[in-house]
C-alpha cells in the first residue's frame, strides 16, 4: 500500500496544476472580455502622423508633423506617441499625409541616407554629366541607364572609339537628390550610380577618357546587349575615293569621224582622226 504522505504529496501536485489551468483561463477570458469593451468604446491613444507628405531624404520639421487619437487595437507596430523623438531626423522613405510614423521610417539626425540605400555588396559611385550625357536632365533616382564612353586606347585622336562598358545601371542620386521633386527635367553635375566593384573599377578608369555618356532605359527593358563598340574609320568609312575608270567609251559606228588631207609631193591622202 502506498504511505499517506505519498499520496498527500500527488493531491498537491494535482491540485496545484489544475489551479494553474483555471487561473490561465480566467485570465484569458478577462482579456478578451477587456478587449471586447475596448472595442466597443472606442478606446484609442495618441500618435504622432503626418501633416502632409514627407518627403525622403528631408529632415522632419516640427510643422510637418502632430498628435493624433488612433485606434487602440490598430496601433502599428513601432508607432511613435511622441514629437520629440520625430522632430530633427531624417525620413528613409516616403511618408504620406495622416500616416502615422514608425521608428524604422526615421533615421536619427547626422546620420547619413544614401548608405542606407546601398545594397549589399554593391558601391555608389558618382560620375560627371553635362545637359547632353546626362540626357537633358530627364534622368531622375531609380531611372536605369547604359553606360558609354569614347576615347582612343593609344592616344591617336584620329582613330577614337566609343563602347558600352555598363548596362541596366540603376541611378541612386542626381546632383543631392535621391527622390524626384517633380515631373520636369532637371540639369545636374553629377549622377551616383550603383555598382558592383569590378563595375566600380571599370567606371573609374572610363572617367580618365572623354566624359561618358549615359543611355536612359525604359523601366521594363533589363535585357543586356552585347556589343562590339564603333571606331572612327568605322563610322565613316576608311576614307578613300571610289574608283573611276578612264577608259573611253566606244564610238558608235554611224558617229561622224573627222580626218586630215595630208600632201606628199603631187600625192594627196586623207588620214582618219578619231
Amino acid at each position: 500500500m502506498r504511505k499517506p504522505g505519498t499520496i498527500l504529496l500527488l493531491a498537491v501536485i494535482l491540485g496545484a496544476l489544475v489551479a494553474a489551468w483555471v487561473y490561465n483561463r480566467l485570465r484569458q477570458q478577462e482579456r478578451a472580455i477587456e478587449a471586447a469593451r475596448r472595442a466597443a468604446a472606442g478606446e484609442s491613444i495618441e500618435l504622432v502622423v503626418a501633416n502632409g507628405t514627407i518627403p525622403i531624404g528631408s529632415r522632419v520639421e516640427p510643422a510637418q508633423v502632430r498628435m493624433t487619437r488612433w485606434p487602440a487595437d490598430a496601433v502599428p507596430e513601432g508607432a511613435l506617441r511622441s514629437v520629440g523623438a520625430v522632430v530633427g531626423n531624417v525620413a528613409r522613405t516616403t511618408i504620406e499625409k495622416n500616416q502615422p510614423l514608425l521608428g524604422s521610417q526615421l533615421v536619427a539626425e547626422g546620420a547619413g541616407l544614401l548608405p542606407l540605400l546601398i545594397e549589399e555588396g554593391m558601391r555608389a559611385m558618382s560620375v560627371k554629366v553635362d545637359g547632353v550625357t546626362g540626357v537633358s536632365g530627364f534622368i531622375t533616382p531609380n531611372s536605369r541607364v547604359d553606360v558609354l564612353v569614347s576615347g582612343s586606347e593609344n592616344g591617336d585622336e584620329r582613330e577614337q572609339r566609343s563602347k558600352v562598358i555598363l548596362q541596366n545601371v540603376r541611378v541612386l542620386a542626381t546632383g543631392k537628390s535621391i527622390e524626384q521633386k517633380d515631373e520636369k527635367p532637371v540639369e545636374v553635375p553629377t549622377v551616383t550610380l550603383l555598382v558592383s566593384p569590378e563595375d566600380a573599377e571599370k567606371l573609374t578608369l572610363a572617367t580618365r577618357q572623354e566624359p561618358v555618356s549615359l543611355a536612359l532605359r525604359n523601366y521594363r527593358d533589363d535585357e543586356l546587349v552585347r556589343t562590339a563598340g564603333v571606331s572612327t574609320s568605322q563610322l565613316f568609312g576608311d576614307g578613300r575615293l571610289p574608283a573611276v575608270s578612264l577608259r573611253s567609251s566606244p564610238r558608235r559606228a554611224d558617229a561622224p569621224g573627222y580626218s586630215v588631207e595630208v600632201l606628199l609631193g603631187d600625192k594627196s591622202t586623207r588620214q582618219a582622226v578619231f
